[in-house]
């Protein structure tokens, strides 16, 4: 229970400092569809930018512990850092690509994934 408590504050967190970090984020998409449904939320609020990384982060773990056999199963240690980065960036591209999220930075982007992607790891060694 330690573990994905942990994988999910740090992807959570972490991707909050990239939406919060990024000047020129464009979630106008995303409000305009909050309003549709009746959830009015103004641009500035850090309401936005919170559901963004819980949602990064919970698809990100759905996905780690979906593909828990075959991870356990075919992949030895040497490559799970390659699968738990690929597991981030497919988390957070799909999020980013169905709220329609535009004008993140890329250089935070890349920083986010390795730095999740290592602590990933250093948390499976550590804690298994």
């Amino acid at each position: 229970m330690i573990k994905p408590t942990l994988q999910f504050l740090t992807a959570g967190s972490l991707n909050y400092l990239l939406v919060i970090f990024s000047k020129d984020i464009d979630v106008e998409q995303l409000l305009k569809d909050f309003d549709s449904i009746g959830f009015v939320i103004e641009s500035n609020s850090g309401f936005i930018s919170l559901f963004i990384s819980v949602s990064a982060s919970v698809l990100t773990l759905s996905l780690i512990y979906f593909f828990k056999p075959f991870n356990e199963m075919f992949l030895v240690h040497h490559q799970k850092l390659s699968f738990y980065f690929l597991i981030n960036l497919v988390s957070l591209s799909s999020i980013y690509i169905v709220f329609r999220i535009y004008g993140y930075s890329r250089l935070y982007l890349m920083i986010y994934l390795l730095i999740t992607s290592i602590i990933f790891y250093l948390l499976d060694k550590i804690l298994n």
